[in-house]
């Protein structure tokens, strides 16, 4: 039906407009359906991507090879070490040369006059002062029964030194030589050896001596004298003190034996 519209001046068909506004609104309508659809085909679409996107980031890559096919890898045991060798018993440490260690029931000592010595186990040391200003050493066993007595010598040599000390030895009762012997002294030098017993009140009874005189590893002059009862039947005692007390001596400062200060 066709009207005038005074309030905008102009005529109008209300049927007309009404078929218009239906089919605006249809049309409408249809586009945001059509809106929708695209919109859910985008998030699909999004959401694939987005999935493959994150499994081809997971991808371990393909790995390249420079021609060579690659074999099986093969783990090989690690080279088992050489045993080591056990030192012998020599290889452990150097075997004690024959001045280290005293026999049994000696002592090595370093004595203030300036020597090494070793002596029996438990004996007394004492001094008496010499014409030249020097000391005389004593050990002692209880009661001076037996002695080993040290002193330094200023004669020419081993064989003249004994030759005045057999003087003196002469002078005591019953003085009977039983042997004076030029040895040989090795590297150190020249030795003698005078051996005697005499008869000694202050004893009481036959005393054994064996006066050694040698040039030690310092060039100088040294007498070693082992004094025991000669009843006791066992010259061997004096012996042994004697050659005890040797293969241990050794002058302050000087190198004996293996080549070792053995006294500081």
């Amino acid at each position: 039906m066709i009207r005038f519209d005074a309030e905008h001046q102009r005529w109008v068909d209300d049927e007309a407009d009404a078929l218009r506004s239906q089919r605006q609104t249809e049309s409408a309508r249809k586009q945001r359906q059509a809106l929708k659809g695209v919109f859910a085909v985008l998030a699909v679409c999004g959401l694939a991507f987005g999935t493959w996107a994150l499994g081809w980031k997971d991808e371990p890559r393909t790995p390249v090879y420079d021609g060579a096919q690659p074999g099986p890898v093969i783990s090989e045991p690690p080279a088992s070490s050489p045993p080591a060798q056990v030192p012998t018993e020599a290889e452990d440490e150097p075997s004690p040369s024959a001045s280290s260690t005293p026999p049994s029931g000696y002592e090595v000592t370093e004595d203030s006059e300036g020597f090494t010595i070793a002596v029996p186990e438990g004996w007394e040391r004492r001094t008496e002062s010499r014409e030249d200003g020097s000391e005389t050493v004593f050990y002692e066993a209880l009661g001076g029964a037996r002695q080993l007595q040290i002193f330094g010598v200023e004669d020419a040599d081993p064989d003249a030194s004994l030759e005045l000390a057999e003087k003196n030895a002469e002078k005591n009762e019953g003085y009977d030589r039983k042997g004076l012997d030029h040895l040989d002294g090795g590297e150190a030098g020249a030795a003698a050896r005078l051996e005697y017993t005499y008869d000694s009140e202050e004893h009481g009874g036959t005393r054994h001596v064996i006066d050694h005189r040698f040039e030690a590893e310092d060039g100088e002059l040294y007498a070693i004298v082992a004094y025991g009862p000669e009843e006791d039947g066992d010259e061997d005692d004096e012996k042994e003190m004697l050659e005890t007390a040797l293969d241990f001596f050794c002058p302050s400062g000087a190198q004996c034996g293996d080549g070792e200060t053995d006294a500081p």
